[in-house]
């Protein structure tokens, strides 16, 4: 009864692979109506819709122009003031009623033949119309704070450079994972597409008696598992045109899909030049030296408090008991004026010794940055060697698992090898095929990141951005 039982479930098996061998592939994973009108965009223009929609920049855009505003509110501070001033009062109060006909010319001789006209007199109307002006003439604090807000202004605008090229960073990663997410759907299309056709000469095999039914469950098994691959590569797809839409500022869940691949990134050059340069290309960098500036103008503004203000003034009033602009009387005065605070309880000093302070600060903090940039560009700099090599070795690695697999291939169609040798030589052309995705995809992401960190990405993917709002910030 052995013998029967053991060919009954061979038949079983062959009937099972032949049925999978011959049966429908799995249907092919749905994908959802947006992912189905996925807009496809060039890397120039989706730098170019990041710029216009990214929230990132829009706040560093308002940011800048704030602090823009702030120096012409600084730069009020020493232009002439012009008031317009307009007042009534009704009074008996004896010293106001004899200074309101005084100033409206209505004080007449008999006014003073009984002191009950001083010291009771009748309620009287004033209307007060005036025009005056002030000028401050000379005003340390003034100025200084006027060059402070103007430079504050210019390192806003650096700032707002530095988020677009941070914002380009990320747009050039999130399209470069579209492409890469991109490649490996299409190296899992070709390992279901290798996997079947494994499948399919195992079947072959196994039906003309020179195969065995457990070879083609074998296969079918790793065909489900190629499959189960493809899926996962599309989700992954789909996650990285969302991410894309994201770093370009499109509507929320928006996916866009890169239409095709980026322009060519510069050469590394040289290591030292690039760490000799950072300091003058990077814009955040440049608003810290603003800001240095600002922090050493901002001991001589606090020392100015040692300094008197000096300033003009000047009015023209009308004075009227019948209303406004009834001109009884038209009166005016101009005048100089100074303010010399000479002693506070020692609050200028310490304001003075904090601005010292500060000023120490600010110098430690940019040096603590130009450092971490040099850093940041040395360990670009050396990763893109190492994506370069890697990427080297993955393409050698490929040509071999591809020769290897060619070589297993005849040995199975050719009974000298096993299936399972087939699909041990099939997994490391899978494996190889991945790794060489992910070493390109390193390599421009490495070099990406060198420009980045060098402070020339923005130049590179945008040059009419650079300008930004910096260029014409106050000085």
């Amino acid at each position: 009864m052995a013998a029967p039982v053991r060919s009954f479930r061979l038949a079983a098996l062959s009937i099972a692979a032949l049925v999978a061998v011959g049966g429908p592939a799995p249907p092919a994973r749905a994908e959802s109506p947006a992912a189905a009108t996925v807009a496809a965009v060039a890397f120039p223009e989706a730098v170019a819709r990041a710029l216009r929609n990214n929230a990132s920049v829009a706040a560093a855009g308002h940011a800048w122009a704030s602090a823009k505003r702030d120096a012409e509110t600084a730069r009020g501070y020493y232009l002439p003031s012009l008031l317009f001033e307009e007042r009534f009062a009704r009074t008996n109060v004896p010293a106001e009623a004899f200074a309101f006909k005084m100033n409206q010319e209505r004080l007449l001789a008999s006014d003073f033949a009984n002191v009950d006209n001083f010291n009771k007199p009748p309620p009287i109307n004033d209307s007060m119309t005036s025009f005056s002006v002030e000028q401050p003439l000379f005003a340390p604090k003034a100025y200084l704070g006027y060059r402070m807000a103007g430079r504050e202004a210019e390192a806003r605008g650096l700032d707002a450079v530095r988020t677009k090229e941070e914002t380009v960073h990320r747009v050039l990663s999130a399209y470069l994972d579209a492409l890469t997410a991109k490649e490996l759907v299409r190296v899992a299309d070709q390992e279901v597409s290798d996997a079947r056709e494994h499948l399919r000469i195992a079947g072959v095999l196994e039906e003309a008696g020179m195969g065995l039914a457990s070879e083609v469950l074998r296969a079918r098994v790793f065909l489900a598992r190629a499959e189960s691959g493809r899926v996962t590569a599309g989700s992954r797809l789909d996650i990285a045109r969302t991410a894309l839409g994201l770093a370009m500022g499109e509507k929320a869940g928006s996916r866009v899909d890169p239409a095709g691949p980026i322009p060519a990134l510069p050469e590394p050059g040289s290591l030292d030049v690039r760490i000799d340069a950072v300091g003058t290309r990077r814009a955040d960098l440049k608003a810290f030296s603003a800001r240095i500036a600002n922090a050493e103008t901002n001991v001589t503004y606090e020392r100015s408090g040692y300094l008197p203000a000096v300033g003009a003034t000047g009015a023209w009033q009308i004075a009227s008991h019948d209303g406004p602009f009834a001109s009884d009387n038209r009166t005016w005065k101009v005048g100089v004026g100074l303010t010399w605070t000479l002693f506070d309880g020692l609050r200028r000093e310490a304001a003075v010794g904090k601005a010292v302070e500060e000023r120490a600060k600010a110098k430690a903090q940019y040096r603590g940055a130009g450092d971490l940039a040099a850093f940041e560009v040395t360990r670009a700099y050396l990763a893109v060697e190492d994506a370069g090599q890697r990427a080297a070795i993955a393409r050698a690695a490929l040509a071999a698992a591809e020769e290897g697999m060619r070589l297993v291939g005849k040995r199975y169609e050719n009974q000298r090898a096993r299936m399972i040798d087939l699909l041990d030589a099939q997994s490391a052309l899978d494996s190889a095929r991945v790794d060489l995705v992910a070493a390109e995809n390193d390599v421009l992401a490495s070099r990406a990141a060198l420009e980045l960190a060098s402070g020339t990405l923005l130049s590179w993917a945008a040059p009419e951005a650079t300008a930004g709002p910096a260029g014409d910030a106050g000085r």
